[in-house]
């Protein structure tokens, strides 16, 4: 299994699309910060994701922890103030997965691209259920994308990464 952080996006769009359980058949233990609970169960209170993700803490299936070394996200705010969009709960996260050496669970591009630039492994939850889609635990990747797409989930149906998903599962030719 690989160890994970995750911020808030995963979370709530799997619960969107009720596959909530995809985060812990590929990945354990999975970690986040107490910022991402407060912003998906707390003020994301009766939103996706809320119930499901206090339920999985409640479970201990997600671990809420704490940076150990506080220093690390005031390195990361002044080493890359060119990423301005990051905010703090964010650059929590990517600093407790660089100290917990584990994968980035995020759709967030500035987070996302923050993470690169460390080094960090990243996928979001296009690639979780890609990989779902692949293991043949959903029957099918554009309902899916579609539906995420319709709640307003930052993908183009007519873009690279929504054609190369669906190529990568076989739904539709190269």
């Amino acid at each position: 299994m690989i160890k994970a952080v995750a911020d808030s996006g995963p979370f709530i769009h799997l619960a969107i699309l009720n596959q909530s359980d995809l985060l812990q058949r590929y990945f354990h233990p999975i970690l986040t910060v107490q910022g991402v609970y407060e912003e998906v169960v707390t003020q994301g209170e009766g939103r996706p994701g809320a119930q499901e993700l206090a339920t999985v803490c409640e479970s201990g299936i997600v671990h809420i922890m704490e940076v150990s070394n506080p220093l690390m996200i005031e390195a990361l705010r002044q080493s890359q103030p060119s990423i301005p969009e990051v905010s703090e709960v964010d650059r929590t996260v990517v600093a407790l997965a660089i100290e917990q050496q584990a994968t980035l669970l995020s759709d967030d591009g500035s987070l996302r691209l923050l993470a690169q630039i460390y080094g960090l492994p990243l996928i979001g939850s296009v690639g979780v259920l890609i990989q779902a889609r692949l293991d043949g635990v959903i029957p099918s990747l554009k309902p899916m994308l579609d539906r995420l797409i319709a709640v307003g989930f930052h993908l183009n149906p007519q873009g690279q990464v929504y054609r190369d998903a669906l190529r990568k599962v076989g739904e539709v030719e190269s």
